[in-house]
């Protein structure tokens, strides 16, 4: 009897021996699928956030992961295979993990075009675009989109968001073009080619709803970008302009220069007038200038013609008119 307690009291020493040299880290989860262990759920969060932190860059909006995060108690066999916070981080942004930016897109005729880190910056960029074609010497008096313009909240990774005016009008001004396709090769899947190109899984089955809950095969083809139509501005001015008036003619018949002849008396003097215009563009094309108003501003002074009416000899030794 007392060598069985021995030999169980043995046996729990040894069983709190081998629990007492394994000790749990914490494993990080990336859509239920074990990424890389932690030393606890600190190192967790503080991984986390930093993936977050890097993720949004400068950018002010809120972040988040497309992919389903978890954290959870886990033994660990070797303490080499703990990672520090850094290495966890880098783990993860190799693993392909995608930090997704609340951020503000222009959208034209439903199709999104360029992402822009805040809406009062998207306001300014469409600003922008329709100040681009008012000429300098012209007095703006409307400036309209033709297309159905719209600025609307989205997530998309920070490497998608412009940051300068000047970069998002130029993007503006080339987004008319076709669908960009790109044939599926082995290996790949929906995911992998959503990140190659720049868009989150969602972006990727707007573009192809018939993939989403179906298996892509090598040598399918997928659209990576939207057909981009072009943006017009419709722009109305007002311009001034001094334009010329032609003084009108005066004929006066003459017995002193010979008949079917005329010379000129008086050679009249142009006269000016204000004449207001509005002048429409569709961008930087005028397809329509309408004359609003006139006003004479210097009187024209009349030409004087004398039409001869002397037969031979009757228009010699003179050189006045008369009616």
């Amino acid at each position: 009897m007392a060598s069985l307690i021995l030999l169980c009291a043995v046996i729990l020493l040894s069983a709190m021996m081998i629990a007492g040299g394994r000790r749990n880290g914490r494993a990080i989860k990336i859509d239920d699928e074990l990424v890389c262990l932690v030393r606890d759920q600190a190192a967790a969060e503080r991984v986390h956030a930093e993936l977050l932190e890097q993720g949004r860059g400068k950018l002010p909006g809120e972040a988040s992961l497309e992919q389903q995060w978890s954290d959870v108690p886990w033994p660990v066999d070797d303490p080499k295979d703990v990672l520090s916070v850094p290495d966890a981080v880098k783990c993860l942004q190799d693993k392909g993990v995608v930090v997704l930016v609340s951020a503000w897109n222009i959208e034209v005729n439903g199709v999104q075009t360029v992402n822009l880190p805040t809406e009062a910056f998207a306001q300014d960029v469409l600003t922008r675009v329709k100040l681009q074609y008012v000429p300098e010497d012209e007095k703006l008096v409307e400036s309209t989109f033709l297309e159905d313009v719209k600025i609307v909240e989205t997530q998309t990774s920070a490497g998608n968001v412009l940051n300068e005016i000047a970069a998002a009008v130029a993007a503006l001004g080339n987004t008319k073009s076709e669908a960009k396709t790109y044939k599926v090769k082995p290996g790949e899947f929906p995911e992998k080619i959503a990140a190659d190109h720049k868009m989150t899984i969602d972006q990727f089955y707007r573009l192809n709803p018939r993939t989403k809950g179906r298996t892509i095969h090598p040598g399918d083809t997928v659209k990576v970008a939207p057909a981009m139509i072009g943006i017009t501005v419709k722009t109305v001015t007002e311009v001034t302009e001094t334009v010329d008036v032609a003084p009108e003619v005066e004929k006066l018949h003459s017995v002193h220069v010979p008949r079917g002849e005329t010379r000129v008396s008086t050679p009249g003097v142009p006269g000016k007038k204000l004449v207001v215009k509005h002048k429409t563009y569709n961008n930087d094309r005028v397809v329509l200038e309408q004359t609003i108003s006139s006003q004479i501003v210097e009187a024209p002074s009349p030409k004087r013609v004398l039409v001869g009416t002397a037969d031979g000899s009757g228009a010699a030794g003179g050189s006045g008119s008369e009616g």
